[in-house]
């Protein structure tokens, strides 16, 4: 009996042994707190006056006769995507429009640039090699409207003389504001073609011959009436042609002598009767008038007329419409 009574004993004592330990390692006697509440962390930014460049077309070519004026008329869109504070557009270019086959060129001040299209009258203001202010304003963007953009215009004119052929160069853009310019782009380069034609022109002086008075029957013999055939500002060799009309009897147009009574020649030392009969059509008199060039933009050659009154003319004044062309 008193072996019973320690053995029970012995495991209450246990038993409230291990009810403690459970205890002592329970959560609830944990000394920790713990929350759901949100936290907040405070972040900052530093936003910089920020500008950026891009222009469409990036390239345009025009195709011009040397003196032939583009007007300032192509338009060029200069856009700031994603900058935040206003700017004006600024503009400038390569030294010169380049042709490396013929080697030469044309100056980048016969590109110029204009804020409105004309499509009237050849204005505008030279592109220059060094950044100029051209005072069109390019809005701020903004977080709703993030692509602002504004105009600009430009034209060409090739100089008188200029050879034929492809010249190429670049204009630059920027959007600037003060100290503040646009960031690095490569879209505001805009690559310029100008594709110069073969051409002539002609300008004559005098434009009118008068022969004097003949007698029925005689020639101007050795006296001869030069005009002056002037290329001004072409670049292609020209040969003269020369045609014309009839003789037509002023007091009575159903009276007339021939075309052939008038004849042409490429010097005047020689007599009436060395010259070539001028006819109803074209025909090639072989005297060149030089190509020009810039460097000697105006270029010319002479052709000489000569005529002769056949006998049994009526008295009175007599007419004729010659014309002389280039053909080049």
């Amino acid at each position: 009996m008193r072996t019973k009574s320690l053995n029970w004993l012995i495991t209450a004592i246990v038993a409230a042994l291990t009810f403690s330990a459970l205890l002592l390692i329970s959560p609830s006697n944990v000394s920790a707190t713990s929350s759901n509440s949100p936290q907040t962390v405070a972040a900052s930014v530093s936003v910089l006056n920020t500008l950026y460049t891009d222009i469409s077309p990036n390239s345009i070519e025009w195709t011009n006769y040397p003196t032939f004026q583009n007007d300032t008329n192509t338009l060029i869109t200069v856009s700031d995507e994603n900058g935040n504070i206003p700017g004006n557009i600024f503009i400038w270019g390569t030294a010169q429009l380049s042709n490396a086959l013929n080697g030469n060129s044309i100056a980048i001040g016969n590109v110029l640039w204009n804020p409105t299209s004309s499509n009237t009258a050849y204005i505008g203001n030279a592109v220059t090699t060094s950044p100029v202010n051209t005072l069109i304003v390019v809005a701020a963007p903004t977080i709703s409207s993030p692509t602002t953009s504004n105009y600009i215009y430009l034209g060409a004119n090739v100089p008188a003389g200029t050879a034929s052929g492809l010249y190429t160069g670049s204009i630059y853009f920027d959007i600037e504001n003060g100290s503040t310019i646009s960031q690095p782009t490569t879209s505001n380069v805009l690559s310029v073609t100008v594709n110069v034609l073969p051409t002539c022109y002609i300008s004559l002086s005098p434009t009118s011959i008068n022969f004097g008075t003949l007698a029925a029957g005689t020639n101007t013999g050795n006296s001869w009436n030069g005009i002056v055939d002037t290329d001004t500002g072409g670049n292609a060799q020209a040969t003269i042609n020369v045609y014309g009309g009839n003789w037509i009897f002023s007091s009575n147009t159903a009276i007339s002598f021939y075309v052939a009574n008038t004849v042409w020649s490429s010097t005047n030392t020689v007599g009436y009767s060395s010259g070539t009969p001028l006819t109803l059509t074209p025909i090639s008199t072989n005297i060149i008038v030089p190509a020009p060039t810039q460097s000697n933009p105006s270029t010319s050659n002479t052709v000489y007329f000569g005529v002769a009154v056949p006998g049994g003319a009526p008295v009175g004044a007599y007419t004729q419409n010659i014309v002389i062309a280039n053909q080049c």
